[in-house]
């Protein structure tokens, strides 16, 4: 069945409790739980809190990390038609503040360290029910009727990780989470003989649509960078691992053990890698760690995922001509409409997409539209205005990343337009130049900014690396790209997936 079937996801979950019952559903370090025992756990929830005065509609601040208990309370809030605001694991009091604020939160949910922060935060003692995961332990069985939610209603608000701005409330309405699992079903195919280690919250939700096994990585979500890839891929074997989605980093940190030690998953079939641009030097490696995977990069964002995916194989057979334009990330993906647009850093309203559309193979701002691309923010009309393109009869959403489509119908990523630098009489584009620098052996991430009208090349070497800025300076003009000045740091990553530069982290630390 299709998402179109059901109103909501909750919906299809008690369908899959009936069908697969004693299957298991999430799989942790710690326990496991099958579909009819969660589907249980989740009518309890949503009976507890209706006693508590949740109702529909009500904003529901939740911070629980990926867990059981995670899925069960955020499917209990959707069981009885409220909202759940959602914040990653390492999110720190401003980013509370500004949830509660943008939401207007009626209701707390989280681990009980978290709540300490209501000491120190006005903004949260103003939220008047608070409970812990303690809370739900032990409940009675659940009979309160579940809510009939119409497809736009909101059902889960995520956000951005601000990282250029306020972070912007992604308007998930249970409309949309439908959309985006039958996007996902059919491209990622997964399948109830499935067992999915995934280190992205939203696609145990459509795991437990699809009645497939997850298994939550046993790592620490607010440290991605310091994960243990030999309990990683130990859990991957003791479970018996079929697929795996997660960020560039998880999968590096477990290629170069897999390769040190010479070892293998032994039953893992598909990789999908999201969240970060992924170079072909990843690809060879994690081709070369993970024998016959079958390995897929999947470009989106928060706004529409997935727009387009690349096999690693592939990836890795683009000529060099072609990585020194754009980075491939492969064909859109059926259910999306693409169109590269002229780049404008203020907002664009137009009555025909046409209008400011460029042709191929010229470099333009990506812009996308489908029923799985995200046409709201919540309680946010300046991001709604700068981020959205509304036409006659579609809500395109402006990725902000740049781009184009080339002769064979393959999108090329250039690197976010905001940040590409003209230097004599020239446009430079990150991602190509940030290419190119992996060329220097010494070189884990680099890339090449503008700070006051100089291209500063800022370099983060290989731990087992140490070569002087100069030595540097020399590759880096020997390679023909802009460089007036080399920075060797530690070069900061987004918190979310630590995979990612912080481009806006970074221009503050070159301009200091």
């Amino acid at each position: 069945m299709s998402g179109s079937d059901y109103k909501n996801i909750v919906e299809i979950l008690y369908h899959n409790a009936k069908v697969h019952g004693d299957k298991t559903a999430i799989i942790t370090s710690k326990n496991t739980i099958t579909y009819s025992a969660l589907a249980h756990r989740v009518k309890a929830i949503a009976q507890f809190l209706h006693q508590k005065g949740v109702r529909p509609g009500d904003r529901v601040l939740v911070f629980v990390p990926m867990s059981i208990e995670l899925y069960e309370i955020l499917l209990g809030l959707f069981h009885i038609g409220a909202i759940a605001v959602f914040l990653d694991a390492w999110s720190d009091k401003k980013r509370f503040e500004q949830a509660v604020e943008t939401a207007d939160c009626t209701a707390f949910i989280g681990v009980w360290k978290s709540h300490l922060l209501r000491l120190r935060s006005k903004q949260l003692r103003r939220v008047k029910l608070n409970m812990t995961t303690r809370s739900f332990k032990n409940l009675p069985a659940g009979n309160v009727p579940i809510y009939s939610s119409e497809t736009d209603n909101t059902a889960l608000l995520t956000f951005t990780t601000g990282s250029t701005s306020i972070p912007k409330a992604a308007n998930r309405t249970h409309g949309f989470l439908l959309a985006q699992h039958d996007v996902l079903k059919k491209h990622l195919a997964p399948n109830p003989d499935d067992i999915d280690m995934t280190t992205l919250p939203i696609f145990v939700l459509n795991n437990l649509a699809c009645g497939t096994t997850s298994i939550i990585p046993d790592a620490d979500p607010r440290k991605p960078e310091a994960v243990d890839p030999a309990a990683i891929l130990k859990q991957i074997n003791d479970n018996n691992a079929t697929t795996s989605t997660a960020s560039p980093v998880f999968y590096d940190k477990l290629a170069d053990h897999c390769l040190a030690n010479d070892l293998k998953p032994k039953t893992l079939k598909k990789i999908f890698l999201g969240g970060a641009p992924v170079f072909p030097d990843l690809a060879k490696k994690l081709i070369k760690a993970f024998g016959n995977t079958d390995i897929e990069i999947v470009y989106g964002s928060t706004e529409a995922e997935p727009i387009s995916s690349i096999k690693a194989e592939k990836l890795t057979q683009t000529p060099y001509e072609t990585l020194i334009k754009g980075l491939p990330v492969g064909k859109p993906v059926d259910d999306i409409n693409i169109k590269i647009i002229k780049w404008n850093d203020a907002p664009l309203q137009c009555q025909d997409i046409e209008d400011v559309s460029l042709d191929a193979p010229k470099i333009g701002e990506i812009c996308v539209t489908g029923d799985h691309v995200l046409k709201d923010y919540y309680n946010s009309p300046e991001a709604l205005k700068a981020n959205k393109i509304f036409t006659s009869d579609e809500v395109w959403h402006r990725t902000g990343d740049g781009g184009f489509i080339d002769a064979d119908g393959t999108l090329n990523l250039v690197g976010r337009m905001s940040k590409r630098f003209c230097c004599n009489d020239r446009w430079y584009y990150l991602f190509p130049l940030e290419n190119a620098l992996l060329a220097i052996p010494e070189i884990q991430i680099a890339t090449i900014v503008e700070n006051d009208g100089r291209a500063v090349a800022a370099v983060e070497l290989k731990s087992d690396k140490h070569v002087s800025k100069e030595v540097i300076f020399e590759q880096v003009i020997k390679l023909g790209l802009p460089c007036d000045e080399v920075r060797l740091m530690k070069i900061p990553r987004d918190p979310r997936h630590n995979s990612k530069i912080d481009y806006h982290k970074l221009l503050v630390i070159i301009a200091v």
